[in-house]
């Protein structure tokens, strides 16, 4: 990470700090901006997923069988196709994003359910292809099942405290990777810094969720 470091101006530095501290904490205030940003990056994933399941199955397990699973996936949606397919991806990427930003400015409880949902599946698939970088293919999709059962509960039960952990993990992990460029901290000092403001951030966001509203605050939202 030492090679990084000077590449970093203080502007950025600062407002990387200030940014990863606020997420930290105090993520749940942005709740709502949260969730649309979150919306378009969850919808966008589950739908390419999608899109690549239904018409090049195939070619996606091979890629996930493989030992370079990044670049593999990477030639599987966009180098090995003809125009054809690489539109099919790109759309299903788009749509995906555009439709669940939609339904989550929308407050029915169908549109609360899908974003859900689809938050907690995205989720999933952002861990499988972490897991699968040190664990093989199968012992990757068992563990990707239970886990994805639980994210997936959790979201449908308690999103707001979801969204709140999810901030705390994204901010403490920005403020721990640019104080480790900044202090040239080896890979253990940074985890452990990360691990440590990431379970304050938790505890905080989930205690301050926790607490009554104000009357105000009830009648109004």
């Amino acid at each position: 990470m030492q090679s990084d470091a000077n590449t970093i101006g203080a502007s950025v530095m600062f407002i990387g700090l200030l940014l990863g501290f606020f997420l930290c904490f105090y993520g749940y205030v942005a709740k709502r901006l949260l969730v649309s940003i979150r919306s378009v990056f969850a919808g966008s994933l589950v739908f390419l997923a999608l899109a690549l399941l239904v018409f090049q199955q195939q070619s996606l397990l091979t890629s996930l069988a493989s030992n370079t699973v990044p670049s593999e996936l990477w030639n599987v949606m966009f180098t090995d196709l003809d125009y054809q397919g690489v539109l099919i991806n790109l759309l299903s990427f788009c749509i995906g994003g555009l439709l669940l930003f939609y339904l989550s400015r929308r407050k029915s409880f169908a549109a609360h359910l899908i974003v859900a949902s689809f938050t907690g599946l995205s989720m999933g698939l952002v861990i499988f292809l972490l897991i699968r970088r040190f664990l093989p293919l199968q012992a990757s999709f068992i563990m990707f099942l239970v886990l994805q059962v639980i994210i997936l509960a959790y979201c449908l039960i308690r999103f707001d405290s979801y969204i709140a952990l999810e901030s705390a993990i994204a901010g403490s992990l920005l403020v721990s990777y640019l104080l480790s460029l900044f202090w040239y901290l080896d890979f253990w000092l940074f985890f452990s810094l990360w691990a440590i403001l990431a379970f304050l951030g938790i505890l905080n966001q989930l205690h301050r969720l926790g607490r009554p509203k104000p009357e105000k605050e009830q009648q109004n939202g």
